[in-house]
């Protein structure tokens, strides 16, 4: 099964050599290389947050991720229980970002389970079509893979879910029989200390901005000290005004400006960004949360109190489970979203 996804991620890469670079793609992904780029373009037009520019992050983390030693190394920690394939596991997957629940599938076609999958409105053409091209290339998994509308017809062993407070409530609730994995609203803050370079604060643009903003590994807080100079931060923004695009982002960006110049809300902003004093977590879209600190160690205090709120950390050499700039949208495959290892949980 490792080899199947292997092979997927040969396709991921050479796909995005091919559209950033024009390079040769290979014989052996030519049936799919013309479908792949009319499904992205299809996507692009029926759900407007999901950008080319996107897209093509996503394929490019997957195709660093999906790596024969690295599934081999990664899959070899767990006792996979030989009677998986006996049951069935339910996914109701989001559709904020593309393919976001991607690692989920990985984590039970890899353990050997069955897969029923609600897809979300907003997320429901990449994944039917990668699970296409993974059952041309292995077709016993055509029996392994079921999509579904209505998860009221179905019968299944394992849910894992993904929602927001209200949408949890009723996943509680009518799940209350089943093994339930619920995960809920996360987000991802950074903190700055004054010395960032250039590079660096271009890197943490793209942690806020890709995807719109709208994953849990976006960042959509920062901490600064007191001292601490917008103008850099908003100057090295610009390398993503791609998202000027996205007229449903910009309709955000205008209504939440509008918004602080009626209550007369001290902001920093450009003409697609906003950075606001605030000490909540969720930030909405096109808005950046900003909260100052005096003290490095009070602070860690602070976001290990908050830890339950936290995806991502983005910093350097402030916190022990730290991420680089820029690298947020690009997990590897040990981690779980909100902590909790997907295959310990249906293996249990």
């Amino acid at each position: 099964m490792i080899k199947i996804f292997d092979e997927l991620g040969s396709l991921f890469r050479e796909f995005n050599k091919f559209y950033l670079h024009e390079k040769y793609i290979s014989k052996h992904f030519k049936k799919f290389f013309i479908p792949f780029q009319k499904i992205l373009l299809k996507i692009t037009i029926i759900n407007s947050w999901f950008s080319i520019e996107d897209l093509l992050i996503t394929i490019d983390q997957w195709g660093k991720t999906l790596k024969k030693e690295k599934l081999k190394n990664w899959i070899k920690k767990y006792d996979i229980n030989k009677n998986n394939n006996l049951k069935k596991v339910l996914v109701i997957m989001p559709g904020n970002i593309p393919i976001v629940g991607f690692h989920d599938f990985l984590c039970i076609i890899l353990s050997g389970f069955n897969i029923i999958i609600k897809l979300s409105e907003e997320d429901n053409l990449l994944l039917p079509f990668l699970c296409k091209i993974l059952v041309y290339k292995k077709p016993e998994l055509k029996n392994k893979i079921k999509f579904t509308k209505n998860i009221f017809n179905e019968k299944f062993d394992y849910v894992i879910a993904t929602g927001n407070n209200n949408t949890a409530r009723y996943f509680q609730y009518f799940f209350r029989k089943k093994n339930l994995l619920l995960r809920k609203r996360k987000t991802s803050i950074a903190i700055l200390q004054g010395n960032e370079k250039e590079k660096e604060l271009i890197s943490l643009n793209k942690d806020i901005l890709t995807y719109s903003g709208r994953g849990c590994r976006n960042v959509g807080k920062i901490f600064i000290p007191y001292d601490y100079n917008f103008f850099f931060l908003l100057k090295n923004s610009y390398t993503y005004e791609y998202i000027t695009n996205n007229y449903k982002y910009m309709n955000n960006y205008k209504y939440y400006l509008t918004i602080c110049k009626m209550n007369q809300i001290p902001i920093y902003k450009n003409h697609f960004i906003i950075l606001k004093n605030e000490e909540n977590y969720y930030s909405p879209i096109s808005v950046v949360y900003y909260e100052y600190y005096k003290n490095l160690n009070i602070l860690k205090k602070k976001i290990k109190k908050n830890n339950k709120k936290i995806q991502c950390i983005v910093s350097k050499n402030f916190y022990k489970k730290e991420i680089n700039f820029g690298q947020t949208q690009y997990p590897i495959l040990e981690d779980f979203s909100d902590g909790i290892d997907t295959i310990k949980f249906l293996n249990k």
